[in-house]
């Protein structure tokens, strides 16, 4: 990774933050609705604010460790991954304490995914879009953090 290469990244990663703000706003709106399909709408915004999530860790990955396989148990691997240190590699991306959190939203996507016949509750919806909201506000200091971190173990702070 170089400074142009992690300004490159640093843009995408906030574009996705904007991404996954929009998708936690809608859902946390869907979920107060009382118009027929307002659960099934959350849930996809849901689904939405994971999938900005994942793609996020994915592009860091694809950065800094050129490569990530995908097998049986990727998506838990990439949470586990994107919250190591990893010296003189790159720096962890998620704060260890929001990993049960994101592994909360990660589980009700792969339910919303796959699920045939599925019963959504309002109550567990709020729940997901009160941490959806909670992590999409944090997210912008993530990226800086993750960049600053960066930049200081390669030197290129000012």
């Amino acid at each position: 990774m170089d400074a142009v290469g992690l300004n490159i990244l640093l843009e995408e990663l906030r574009a996705d933050c904007e991404v996954a703000q929009d998708a936690a706003r809608k859902a946390a709106f869907r979920s107060k609705e009382t118009s027929p399909g307002h659960l099934e709408a959350c849930a996809y915004e849901l689904a939405r604010f994971y999938n900005v999530i994942e793609q996020m860790l994915e592009r860091i990955c694809e950065s800094f460790e050129n490569q990530f396989e995908k097998r049986g148990d990727y998506h838990e691997r990439l949470l586990q991954r994107l919250s190591l240190d990893l010296q003189g590699i790159r720096p962890a991306f998620i704060p260890k304490a929001r990993v049960p959190d994101l592994r909360e939203l990660k589980g009700f996507r792969h339910l919303v995914r796959h699920a045939y016949d599925l019963t959504l509750r309002a109550d567990r919806l709020t729940e997901l879009a009160r941490l959806a909201q909670e992590i999409s506000a944090e997210l912008p200091a993530w990226c800086a953090a993750f960049g600053n971190k960066v930049r200081t173990e390669q030197g290129w702070q000012p």
